[in-house]
This record gives C-alpha cells, structure tokens and sequence, in this order.
C-alpha cells in the first residue's frame, strides 16, 4: 500500500524431469517442485559458491559455500535424486539451516552424502545418527525421501528406510546443497510441507478461499496454473472468507511488476482500511520513481506505517519472490526471499503513528487478505498453517 559445517558439493547439476514447471503444488500429493530445470529461481548461492542452471540441470561448478533456499522450512517431506561425479566426493544436505555463518550455516542439521558416510546426520560436528554404507559406484544415482516433523525425522534411499531418529530440535530453517570442490548432479528436487493449507484452490476468479470485498470482481483471475493474476484498475481487496486466521504461518510467492504497487493483509477486519485496522505487509517496487521517496515504514516487507524493515531483501520488480508471515500471538515476524525483515513484538507499539489504533491495540485476529491497488500484481502458492 502507499498513499498518495560439514558436507560439501563443488559441482552440482539437477535435470529436472518435467517437460514444464509450474510452483504450485501437485493436485494429487501436494508436492511442490523446487528447481524449474531452468535458473536458479527459489536458491541462492552465498559464501563464493558457484551454481549454474544448463541442459535441464541446476549446476555446482566450484566454490566453498552453499545454495540455500528463498523460504524457510518446519516440517516437510523433502525428495531428490543425487551422485557424484568424481570419486571420494564430499557434498551434503542442510535444513532447519540458520543463515548466518561462514562458508556454511552456524546452526541446524546436514545430511551428509560424502562418498564413505553417506546417509549420516550431523548438528554442527555432532553426529546425530552415524552410517557408513557401502561405497557406490561414481555416477549412480541414489533416490532419497528425507522426511522432518516436529523432532523426528527419517531417511530412505532407494527405497530402503536408512535410519529414524527422535533426537532433532523441533524449528524452522532454509534448506540448502553445501559445496565443497566435489561435483554432483541433482535432480527431481520436491518438497511437500506438512500442515499447511493451499488457499489459491477451487472455482471462481478467486478460488474457493477468497472473495472480492472491495473493487471490481473481473481483475481477478486464478489460472490453471495455480498463478492469481490481478490486471488492476479501480483499486480494491479480496479477502479470505473466514475471519479466525490469529497464529499463523503463511507463505506465497509474488510477482509485483514495476512501479508496482500492493499489499497482504492480516488480522483484517472487513471494515475500515485495512493498513490500520489491521496489518499490511507492503509489496511494493521499492525503486520505482512514480511515488517519490519511500519513507522506511513504507518500503517492501514493512508493517505499513508502523514497522520499517529491519534490511532490503527485495528483489527487481518483474521477477517472483517469496514471502512468509509469521502470526503467533503478540510477535511478528516476516521474511523476503528468505531473510527476515521484521521481528516484531507488538505489545511494545503502545503508540501509533497515525490517530488509528495502535498495534497493541489492534485484533489478534481476523481476515486474510490481498490488495488491489491499481498497478496489478501476481501471487501463486499461498498457504498457510495454523499454529
């Protein structure tokens, strides 16, 4: 809204196996892919590792840091396929990863696919679960479902259950490939995230969930490929048909087009301007001329008018991006592209900066909702889960 560790990987290639990619998930299992088999889009490589996406493949070509993902994960049913491409290769998987640390993260889990442990779990250096496999041949492929939920976790290959554990600490992290001068291909890299609910389903320009509140019906669009498309004009808002969303996880991905201009919603009631009355998160082209000089409460990821985000983690208008919000009683949290932007405890904004409400004072529950401010915008894979 405006007014006015341990595992490496140094050559890493994924052949996806779809003739064609769409984000959303799988209408039969819920699946979502997470490699396009054409750029990097969802990663980014830190830490000085080289990835490439070619021929269908995501491509580690050399480096000492990792490829770690643009949205943080809880639980989850994670898959892909893997080999080496040289002998006595080193690389490995993280999740429930922090993003601090150098080259690899300071805290959470990896799985390790060196050559003479692969299967193992470490936290930091300490192994979780130990394996020493027999050694496979350079090349072969291997199959593997790793699957987290809460602090359980479990490994297959090809497969054959590896090993279960009840030692993990229950939390959310980025999932990562970590490089470390060993070349390996990946491929058929899905994921399927427990508990969360997809709210872009069903019938109607805007699905079975949401519903027009204010503005023109017909800008809206949900189209078979899971994308909601809103060609703007007139302004305006949908807003989910329930009113009990309080604690929260929800998660999208965006495409706000330059000199874009929009916003998600929590918390909203139907009445009133929503950015006040509830909460907006602003989705907005931070760079573009046509609004002048953006005020810190204004810019991409900030609580409007309240909350002014803590780092720029947008990205160039035109091009998808993620988001995640994070509602659990009187914190909040946001992420942009896997960063966070916010950590908000909202009992200490006592004051507002308008004659509204303050954030203190205002619902603990309400409406899920996405703005219409004329510029038009995008949203695909929305989901949320109930904490």
């Amino acid at each position: 809204m405006l007014r006015r560790t341990w595992i490496t990987i140094a050559a890493l290639c994924i052949v996806s196996s779809l003739a064609s990619f769409s984000p959303a998930a799988e209408k039969n299992d819920g699946r979502t892919n997470l490699f396009n088999g054409k750029d990097l889009w969802g990663w980014t490589a830190i830490n000085g590792a080289k990835f490439e996406a070619r021929d269908g493949l995501l491509c580690l070509v050399e480096g000492m840091g990792w490829l770690r993902s643009d949205q943080l994960y809880d639980d989850f049913v994670f898959e892909w396929e893997s080999r080496a491409l040289k002998d006595q290769s080193d690389s490995g998987i993280f999740f429930r990863a922090s993003l601090e640390g150098k080259p690899w993260p300071d805290k959470g889990y990896q799985l390790n696919l060196r050559y003479d442990q692969e299967g193992a779990l470490v936290a930091g250096t300490k192994p979780i679960v130990k394996s020493k496999p027999p050694v496979r041949p350079t090349g072969e492929w291997a199959k593997w479902i790793l699957t987290v939920e809460g602090n359980k976790g479990s490994l297959e290959m090809n497969g054959k259950k590896v090993w279960e554990t009840d030692q993990l600490e229950p939390g959310r992290g980025l999932i990562g490939i970590q490089a470390e001068n060993s070349p390996f291909e990946f491929r058929n890299i899905r994921i399927k995230e427990i508990g969360y609910e997809n709210l872009l389903v069903g019938e109607g320009p805007t699905g079975s969930y949401f519903t027009t509140v204010v503005g023109a019906k017909d800008v809206w669009s949900l189209r078979p490929d899971g994308v909601l498309a809103c060609k703007g004009g007139g302004g305006g808002w949908i807003g989910t048909k329930r009113d009990d969303y309080d604690n929260f996880d929800l998660k999208l991905e965006y495409n706000v087009p330059r000199d874009g201009n929009s916003g998600v919603f929590i918390r909203r009631p139907l009445q009133g301007d929503g950015a006040y009355t509830g909460m907006e998160i602003q989705v907005i082209d931070d760079d573009a001329k046509v609004f002048g000089k953006l005020q810190s409460w204004q810019l991409h990821g900030s609580i409007y008018h309240e909350v002014s985000p803590s780092v720029r983690a947008t990205r160039q208008a035109g091009a998808w991006q993620t988001m995640e919000i994070v509602a659990d009683k009187n914190l909040v949290k946001i992420f942009v592209n896997g960063i966070q932007t916010i950590d908000a405890d909202l009992d200490k904004y006592t004051t507002s900066t308008t004659k509204t409400a303050p954030l203190k004072d205002r619902p603990r529950k309400g409406h899920i909702g996405l703005q219409n401010h004329g510029s038009g915008i995008e949203y695909r894979n929305v989901r949320i889960k109930k904490l």
